[in-house]
């Protein structure tokens, strides 16, 4: 995904109170302004974003969040990921910046993140700062199930044209549908 359509994406979360996109709890789906690809996506308090999205060029799906966490293009940091229901490491990898505050990073082992996602209601991502700090991003998970399924179905069906079956692939940063 680029980094303008990812932006679209926090923009329209963040300063669209009456964008229409169907919701369930504290998430949503829609397609990105400049309709790349599908999303299911949450922002939580801090106008952070968390989600899953859906690229049509690569038939991919990746988990991606926006952080106020400065990072290097292609550069990877560890996180600790942790919902109520358990904790794991994982690897975030930096898209780049998208504004003055705002750096998109994706998830690398988004298999071991889903199935710490299937078992929570709440997710928090733990990233270590300067000086033995820590910063901890939280988002709500309720509604991310039906959500998901919603992204995966639009998606499935928006690419059935090119025979794309719903299926996994190995790839660590993203899943073919």
């Amino acid at each position: 995904m680029t980094r303008p359509t990812i932006l679209s994406v926090l923009l329209m979360v963040m300063c669209t109170p009456t964008f229409a996109a169907p919701s369930a709890g504290h998430w949503s789906t829609g397609m990105t302004l400049d309709k790349s690809s599908i999303y299911a996506a949450t922002t939580n308090d801090d106008g952070f974003v968390f989600g899953q999205y859906c690229f049509f060029s690569s038939k991919t799906c990746s988990w991606h969040v926006v952080l106020d966490m400065g990072c290097d293009n292609n550069a990877t940091y560890p996180v600790l990921a942790s919902t109520d229901k358990g904790a794991s490491t994982f690897e975030l990898k930096c898209v780049g910046k998208l504004d003055a505050s705002h750096y998109e990073y994706v998830f690398t082992n988004w298999k071991e993140l889903e199935s710490l996602l299937d078992k929570g209601e709440r997710l928090g991502i733990v990233t270590p700062l300067q000086s033995d700090q820590f910063r901890v991003y939280r988002f709500l998970l309720d509604g991310l199930t039906e959500m998901k399924q919603e992204e995966e179905g639009a998606f499935v069906a928006a690419t059935k044209p090119n025979n794309i079956s719903p299926k996994k692939v190995s790839n660590t940063t993203s899943e073919t549908l």
